[in-house]
């Protein structure tokens, strides 16, 4: 079981890293800062399409980034604690706590490309 938490709790910490970084590139994609681009930001073709579209669907994707990147890291520093305190063999809740963890800030980083599409459409008039 201990094999599970090492693995589950390092995945949990790139994808919340993962979504600061993409938490500050939509930032800056929200204002005049970074336009629409084929290199950072959240590129679909709702985004893509102008201007307003790409600032849009970035702010609307901030609060989702930011509950994922907080989360996650906060939930990483608890549950390694607790972890590397016990150090003996892992009680199943905290590998099942490591994989609901996981889990959630996955399911957040996907609301908040969800997200910035929807508010994207809503620009552009297609949705």
């Amino acid at each position: 079981m201990e094999e599970a938490v090492a693995p589950l709790l390092g995945l949990t910490t790139m994808l919340a890293g993962v979504c600061l970084l993409q938490h500050v590139l939509t930032g800056r994609g929200a204002s005049d800062a970074l336009g629409p681009n084929r290199l950072v930001g959240i590129k679909m073709r709702a985004t893509l399409s102008s201007d307003a579209a790409w600032r849009a669907g970035h702010a609307a994707a901030q609060p989702a980034l930011r509950t994922a990147w907080v989360g996650g890291l906060v939930g990483v520093a608890v549950l390694g604690s607790w972890w590397l305190a016990v150090r003996d063999e892992p009680p199943r809740l905290l590998v099942v706590a490591c994989a609901l963890l996981l889990t959630s800030v996955a399911a957040s980083f996907a609301a908040a490309v969800r997200r910035a599409e929807a508010a994207a459409r809503r620009v552009v008039g297609g949705g």
